[in-house]
């Protein structure tokens, strides 16, 4: 029978922990496994993360989240405000929390300062 020996440093594994790599091969997230890399069967895996050192390591992976900051939205909320202060004074009826089955009657210069707070 021939044996293989594997050196594998803590360094080493937690390195590929954190470039997404997970330690089982069915639970791999497309950065590869570390059961595949070392060619390590999962009895063998499971007795790697006993390791004092490597008991709580876990896969880490970096999400990217795209902001737009492109988008002006103070124009928006500026004309909003603008078209509004500018119609005529009518009443705009309006339901009151669903609790309250009342309407309550708002004039459309009220409805245009609680609109320009949003």
């Amino acid at each position: 029978m021939a044996i293989n020996k594997v050196d594998l440093t803590v360094s080493q594994l937690v390195n590929d922990l954190n470039e997404g790599m997970t330690w089982f091969k069915k639970d791999d997230l497309g950065y590869g496994s570390i059961e595949t890399k070392y060619n390590a069967n999962p009895n063998q895996i499971a007795a790697i993360r006993k390791h004092p050192a490597l008991k709580d390591a876990e896969t880490s992976i970096t999400i990217f989240n795209i902001i737009d900051d492109t988008k002006n939205d103070t124009q928006v909320s500026t004309s909003t405000k603008e078209s509004a202060a500018t119609k005529p004074n009518t009443t705009v009826e309006q339901p009151v929390a669903s609790m309250v089955s009342e309407r309550a009657t708002v004039d459309s210069t009220e409805a245009a300062d609680i609109f320009a707070n949003l």
